[in-house]
Formats: structure tokens, C-alpha cells, sequence
């Protein structure tokens, strides 16, 4: 564990392995004067990240940078015990990959979820594709999200799903990150009519047009830089409305996709759970970038990798950990680095035994190796959670760009 300090904040780090990226991000965080009565606690799986470092966790007040939860708004896990001990391994691939589109792809038809949400309430309706959001939910994307079948120690057998909002959570976190650093320049649309509706109350009509003019040319204090923009007031107040929408998108997507493989496979569900890891708990006010809650009793999942599996674990709320767990073991080589530094002939050999269509060139930044070792996640999180049970793959798919080159069946 250390302490990282800023100008106007500190950040506790519960690792002591933390890239010199990672530090440099935090410590910039901590040099925000809106961050300054925020408690900022960092997860042992941390790494640099776009806009934020992954593993933040911060309380929120009167501002929040769209940013720091960044663009994949409500990513997280779907969890589902199956009844039955055995699943036809082919059979399932084949379903996916006929009824769950991948990485750019959407559906050609409306999920039936699509019935549960209605986008049109978003405030920033008219900055999204309207028609291809509705169309991907049910989708599952690519980078890093998941299918796969994870079975305990009793042989038990659980479906486990990640993936996010797509391309929707993109277009809304883009344009409250450009309204955000409008607003913080008060050139803001939102602002200035926020602005005229309160001088009008106040019977000052004859003012408002000089008013404006000066707060066009008037910078807001100090500049700011435009990864650090944050939304305050009304802007705030419709981020914070918009993402509860987009957070339950993304939720749906995920249960779209589980249904389509529980029905598909005629299985029958004995549990489920859901583990959100990049969004804003609204509730306790907490924003969790590559995080995930741990409140007291809480059920949790901790993904590790394409070969170990994840933890099913229960929070134990302790709030010197924003009552937070992290999301998974962490990168530990880049994409890039991934890509250019590990072999295919050992991404196969550690996924011996696992049935995959998906180890391939195309999804090397995704093999085992470039994810920090579960041991040095799990000597880590004893204070906030309780290990439950570590599930381990059996069944793994992961959208690629290339055709698949090599599969192994479990024997």
C-alpha cells in the first residue's frame, strides 16, 4: 500500500506495484481542486487508463469528470449457475457465433429487451445513432470483453458474460466530456440557458444579453484541461440522469445475451448476479472506474484471465476502500506490448485443456500472460472481501478480427 499526494488531495494505493504512468495519472487527479474533498482509493489491479487511471475509486460531491468513468459506461459481469453439469461445448460456440454478434457487429433486428428501455429519454438523445443502440443490445463487442463457462470445485457450471453499453456509453461520455469543457469555459449551451431561465425568474430580461456576452469571453478560473473537464450543476445533473439510463442498457445487453444462451441450450438457471465496473453508484456516490462494489454481504465477481477463471467473493463494506473491490487481475503488459512481445504457440500451451475457437494472433493481447499473476491480486483484497469460491474455465470466447487458427476441447 502507498499514498500518493497531489496539490490539493491524496490517493491511497493498495499495491505496491504501480507503473510510473499509472502514479503520474493519480498524482494529476490529485492536483484537481474540485477533487479536493473527494476520498480517492485505488484498486491492487490498477494500470494506466484513458482518461483515468483503472482501479480508481473516488466519492463524489458537486462535479465529476465523464472522463474518469470513461466511455464503456456500465461495463461489467452477468453471472448465471446452471442446473445441468454438462454443456455440448460445440454447440454453444455455434450459437454465439450465429445469434451474439462481436466486436463491430450489431444485430440485424431489435433485441426484445429493447421493450425494458426507453433511449429517448436521454437528454442527449439527438447526439446518438438512435437506431444502431437499439440494435446492439444483445451484442457483446471486443478488446476484452467475454463469454465463458466457469466451473467450481463440484463441478458446478456458470455462464459468465462481460461486456458494456457499446457504442452508445462512446457517443454520451464524448459529448458530456465536450459539453463539460464548454461549461467549464461557461460557454456552455446548457449554462447559459440555465442562466437566462434564472435572470428571467429574477425579472432581469433587459441584462441577460450583455450577461451572456461576458461569460462567453470569461474563462472560468484557471483553464482546464480538456480530459479534466467536469460537469457541475444542471450539466451534472443530466450526466448523473443519462448514465442511470445507459448503466441499465448496459445491463440488459447482458442479460439479452444470457438469455439467448440459456434458451438456446434449453439449460435451466439456478442463479444469477450482476458485478458493475466502470459507472457511478449513484446510491452511495461513489465513482468506480475498473472497480466494483463490495458493500457489506454484497456477492461479487473478480475476473482473472482467459486461463484462471475469477473469484466469486462477498464485500465486507469497508469504507477505507470506498467499500470497493477490483475488477479483475490487471494488465500487466499493454496491447501493444501483448502483441508484440508474446508467442502463439504460448498462448495454446497455456490454454491446454480449455475449449476455444478464440486463441489466436488476433486475441494475443487478451492471453493470460499479459495479466498480472491471481496471486497478486488475491494477497491483496483480504480487507474488503472474502473469497467464496475461484471458478475456473472450461469454455472461453473472445471476438477476434481474423478467422480462428486453433482450437483445444477439453479432454
Amino acid at each position: 500500500m502507498k499514498t500518493i499526494k497531489g496539490t490539493f488531495n491524496e490517493a491511497v494505493v493498495y499495491t505496491d506495484q504501480l507503473e510510473a504512468k499509472a502514479e503520474e495519472q493519480i498524482v494529476k487527479m490529485c492536483c484537481l481542486p474540485f477533487l479536493k474533498d473527494s476520498r480517492i482509493r485505488v484498486m491492487p489491479d490498477v494500470h494506466a487508463g484513458a482518461g483515468c487511471t483503472i482501479g480508481t475509486t473516488m466519492t463524489i460531491t458537486d462535479a465529476v469528470v465523464p472522463n474518469f468513468v470513461g466511455v464503456d459506461i456500465g461495463c461489467g459481469m452477468e453471472v448465471a449457475k446452471i442446473q445441468e453439469k454438462e454443456i455440448d461445448f460445440a454447440a454453444l460456440d455455434a450459437l454465439i457465433r450465429k445469434e451474439i454478434p462481436s466486436g463491430f457487429e450489431i444485430r440485424k433486428n431489435e433485441h426484445p429487451f429493447n421493450e425494458e428501455i426507453d433511449l429517448n429519454e436521454l437528454k442527449c438523445v439527438r447526439q446518438i445513432q438512435l437506431n444502431r443502440a437499439k440494435r446492439s443490445l444483445g451484442t457483446l463487442g471486443g478488446g476484452n470483453h467475454f463469454i465463458e463457462v466457469d466451473q467450481d470445485r463440484e463441478g458446478n457450471l456458470y455462464f459468465v458474460i462481460h461486456s458494456g453499453s457499446r457504442m452508445l456509453g462512446k457517443e454520451v461520455a464524448e459529448y458530456y466530456q465536450n459539453e463539460a469543457f464548454l461549461a467549464n469555459h461557461q460557454a456552455s449551451p446548457v449554462n447559459i440557458q440555465a442562466l437566462i431561465a434564472k435572470m428571467k425568474k429574477e425579472g432581469r430580461e433587459t441584462e441577460i444579453q450583455t450577461v451572456i456576452q461576458k461569460l462567453k469571453r470569461k474563462l472560468h478560473g484557471e483553464e482546464v484541461e480538456k480530459p479534466f473537464a467536469y460537469c457541475e450543476g444542471p450539466l451534472l445533473d443530466d450526466y448523473l440522469h443519462d448514465m442511470e439510463i445507459i448503466q441499465k442498457f448496459a445491463e440488459l445487453n447482458r442479460k439479452a445475451m444470457m438469455d439467448t444462451l440459456i434458451e438456446g441450450l434449453h439449460l435451466t438457471m439456478t442463479e444469477s448476479f450482476t458485478t458493475i465496473h466502470n459507472y457511478i453508484d449513484l446510491k452511495h456516490r461513489i465513482l468506480r472506474k475498473g472497480s466494483v462494489s463490495a458493500q457489506k454481504g454484497e456477492k461479487l465477481i473478480i475476473p482473472l484471465n482467459m486461463k484462471d477463471g475469477a473469484l466469486i467473493c462477498i464485500g465486507k463494506g469497508n469504507p477505507q476502500w470506498n467499500y470497493s473491490a477490483p475488477h479483475g487481475a490487471g494488465r500487466l503488459l499493454s496491447r501493444g506490448q501483448a502483441s508484440r512481445t508474446l508467442t502463439l504457440e504460448e498462448f495454446q500451451q497455456v490454454m491446454e485443456g480449455i475449449y476455444s475457437t478464440s486463441v489466436s494472433a488476433a486475441t494475443l493481447d487478451e492471453s493470460p500472460m499479459a495479466y498480472k499473476p491471481k496471486e497478486e491480486i488475491i494477497q491483496n483484497i483480504a480487507e474488503t472481501v472474502e473469497i467464496v469460491k475461484w471458478i475456473q474455465p472450461v469454455y472461453n470466447f473472445k471476438a477476434q478480427e481474423q478467422k480462428p487458427v486453433w482450437r483445444k476441447k477439453k479432454e
